[in-house]
């Protein structure tokens, strides 16, 4: 299941429960800006972002 990141849904927290939850790495927290960023070619689509983000800025394609 092939996931979208909707950055206008994300609350920007450096904190992001996705960053921990997520195995490949593709989604993580931008050294520069400090706020959650995703690495659409390292997604493996194991869906694991889609219920760890409380503001539901992982969606679905």
């Amino acid at each position: 299941m092939p996931v979208n990141f909707n950055k206008n849904a994300c609350d920007n927290n450096p904190y992001c429960p996705v960053v921990r939850k997520c195995p490949s790495g593709a989604m993580y927290i931008d050294r520069k800006t400090y706020r959650p960023s995703f690495d659409a070619d390292k997604c493996t689509d194991c869906g694991a972002c889609l219920m760890s983000c409380p503001h539901g800025a992982m969606v679905e394609k």
